[in-house]
Formats: C-alpha cells, sequence, structure tokens
C-alpha cells in the first residue's frame, strides 16, 4: 500500500493542502515552524488516530477551528486499484470512512495506512517507558496476524473488570472469572509478540551498515512474569497468580502478565540505555523503526509507509550517509521532512519535491 493523493486541512499551520505524492521517495523542505512536522502528524492521525507529538487533539486542530481532517488516496499492491479513505477529528468526535462507507473503529482504518514513524524524539523507544515498546513490537503484531487485535483487545477488557475486582471488595467474587480470562490470553498474546519479535530480528539484518558503529543488538522479550513462570503454561500462571492475590488486592491492579511485558535492547549482554551515546541510541531507535517497517510490510505487494521528520537530527555525517545508503533499498513509500532541499535529494534522484512555507505546500520538480 502507499499513498498516492494527501489532503489537510486544519492540522496546525496547515490550513489546507493537497500533495500528489511519489510511490518512492518526497523531499517535503522549508524553514522551521513552516509546517512540515505538521504534516506527518495529519499523517499519523490517520494511520493512529492521534498524533506522535501530543496525546490531546484539540492541540492539533488549528487555532479557531472546531475540527480537522485528513484524507488520502490509497494504491493497493500489483493490481493497481485505488480507492479514498479518511478521517475526521474534533474534541467530542471522530468521523471515519473507507471507501465511501463509514465505519467505527480505528483500527480497521490502520490497516490501510502501515505508517512507521521516526522523528527526534524516537529515541525514546529505547529512553522510555515499556509502555512504548510494547507498542512497538504489538503494532508489528497487528498488521501481520489477523486476530491479534481482537486478542489484544479481549485482553483490555479482561484487565479492566479485573482491576475493579481488585479495587472493589463488593465485586471481589466476580475475580476468579476474570482472572481465568486473563490467564487464557496470556500464552496467545506471547504467540503473536514472539513471532512479531522473529520477524523483526530477520529484517533487522538489512540494517547492518547502519549499525555498524554502533554494533548489532540483542532483542529480548520478557513476559510480565517472573524468570521461571512459562507464560504458555496456563496451570503454571493460574498457581502462581493464586499465590498473589493477596498482594494484588492490596494494590488494587493485576501486577502481573502481558500489560507488563517489555521488549529488552541489549548490547553485548548490557542494556544499550546504560552503554550508548545518545547518538548510538538515536541510530538503534532509526534501525529498529526501519526494521519495524519492513516487518510490517515485507515485499514489493505489501509495502509500508515510512515517514521521517528532520532526517539528519542527532546523526552525524557518517550515519547520515548510512542511513541514506539503507533507505535506497527500501520498497516502502518515504516522506521525509528537512530544512534543506538539495542534501536531502541528492541520495534519491527520483525523489518528489515539495517546499512548506507558511503552512502553504508547493511542488517543487
Amino acid at each position: 500500500m502507499w499513498i498516492s493523493r494527501l489532503n489537510v486541512q486544519h492540522c496546525r499551520v496547515i490550513h489546507s493542502t493537497a500533495l500528489a505524492l511519489s510511490a518512492h521517495a518526497n523531499v517535503l523542505y522549508g524553514d522551521n515552524a513552516s509546517g512540515k512536522s505538521s504534516l506527518l502528524e495529519a499523517l499519523a492521525v490517520l494511520s493512529r488516530g492521534r498524533s506522535f507529538r501530543t496525546p490531546r487533539i484539540a492541540e492539533v486542530i488549528t487555532r479557531g477551528e472546531n475540527e480537522l481532517t485528513v484524507a488520502a488516496s490509497v494504491e493497493q499492491g500489483i493490481i493497481l486499484q485505488s480507492y479514498p479513505l479518511g478521517i475526521t477529528k474534533s474534541a467530542a468526535e471522530t468521523r471515519i470512512r473507507i471507501n465511501h462507507a463509514d465505519v467505527q473503529q480505528q483500527a480497521e482504518l490502520s490497516t490501510h495506512v502501515p505508517l512507521t514513524l521516526i522523528h527526534p524524539g524516537s529515541v525514546e523507544l529505547l529512553t522510555g517507558s515499556p509502555t512504548a515498546r510494547r507498542a512497538f513490537l504489538d503494532w508489528i503484531a497487528f498488521y501481520r496476524f489477523a486476530e491479534f487485535n481482537r486478542a489484544w483487545r479481549d485482553y483490555q477488557r479482561v484487565l479492566k473488570q479485573r482491576n475493579a475486582c481488585l479495587r472493589d471488595s463488593k465485586q471481589r467474587q466476580a475475580l476468579p472469572q476474570w482472572t481465568r480470562q486473563l490467564i487464557a490470553l496470556q500464552p496467545i498474546l506471547w504467540r503473536y509478540r514472539m513471532d512479531a519479535l522473529t520477524a523483526l530480528q530477520t529484517v533487522l539484518q538489512d540494517c547492518a551498515e547502519l549499525l555498524s558503529a554502533v554494533s548489532y543488538p540483542q532483542l529480548v522479550l520478557s513476559s510480565g512474569f517472573p524468570v521461571g513462570i512459562n507464560p504458555q503454561d496456563e496451570s503454571q500462571i493460574a498457581q502462581f497468580l493464586s499465590e498473589k492475590t493477596e498482594q494484588e488486592c492490596k494494590q488494587g491492579f493485576t501486577l502481573y502478565g502481558a500489560h507488563r511485558a517489555d521488549l529488552h535492547i541489549l548490547l553485548e549482554g548490557v542494556p544499550a540505555l546504560r552503554i550508548a551515546s545518545r547518538g548510538q541510541l538515536k541510530v538503534l531507535a532509526v534501525a529498529l523503526l526501519l526494521a519495524q517497517s519492513h516487518a510490517i510490510a515485507d515485499n514489493a505487494t505489501k509495502r509500508g509507509i515510512i515517514a521521517i521528520d528532520d532526517l539528519a537530527s542527532e546523526l552525524d555525517e557518517q550515519n547520515q550517509q548510512a542511513l541514506y545508503n539503507t533507505l535506497r533499498t527500501t520498497q516502502q513509500q518515504l516522506i521525509i521532512t528537512g530544512t534543506h532541499h538539495q542534501p536531502l535529494k541528492n541520495w534519491v534522484a527520483d525523489a518528489q519535491a515539495f517546499q512548506v512555507k507558511h503552512g502553504q505546500v508547493f511542488a517543487a520538480n
């Protein structure tokens, strides 16, 4: 899949614009605060229903307006089928349409826009909480396995109910029921995540040049249970949670399980965060996110979209060149921002270039 046309209305400084995008590489250049990042923010809203800069959609909507709209024409595979989709969001309401039909779930829209977004804050994949790393791995599982989203949503629902039982003694009689359901979902989510991790590790090898200055990372998935508890053994999990019931009742929430899993990123057996420089962490984050896109959509008929905001941020000249070389080989659609036109366009001759100025977008070639 790739986006052939993008229309954005009322996203920060972008009042209204339309872009005809290249299937391969697209460069958006302009001064700081010109609106480049706002365009990528609009893409994020289309793909994920939220900005990568703030959880509050009201901050993304142009001042003085009540809602933003992002629409696109999507090209699918080798059959050259094109269809429209879009999302309109206000502070109180979300409306989604796919191929002229209303849909209710953001997840359904997300399946049509397999976006991986790389931006200066992406280093939080390594420096931030396990939540970001779970979401990173789950994004791969979401696209690779049709039933993952249902299992994940079931888990969130069961977890919420079980936590209510742990907090409120009046609901405690329902705790065994919700615990059984929680246990049954543990091995399902574990297998999906392990399969996603295997796919990630396979395609990460294609980033060898980019990783040469850092060393190749080891990726280890923890289950959310202590070492020694097999996340695929329901009877063992049941025994363990039975022993921890009193502790969880005192805390008022579920202390163990898939919602506490983490993807550990190691260099020579040591957490990368402890031994890598800021620049090395940025390189690692970029490599992992590029690999994520290829794990999501790993062939020419099933393509992903890679958006990179401020490509050169925090990368020295050698690592920038390694990144350019890696991007040259990708089959994914690229949408890249920067402050200068020519350095970005030089590395790929057929890139479609756009100048962004005061919220307006102009084709530059």
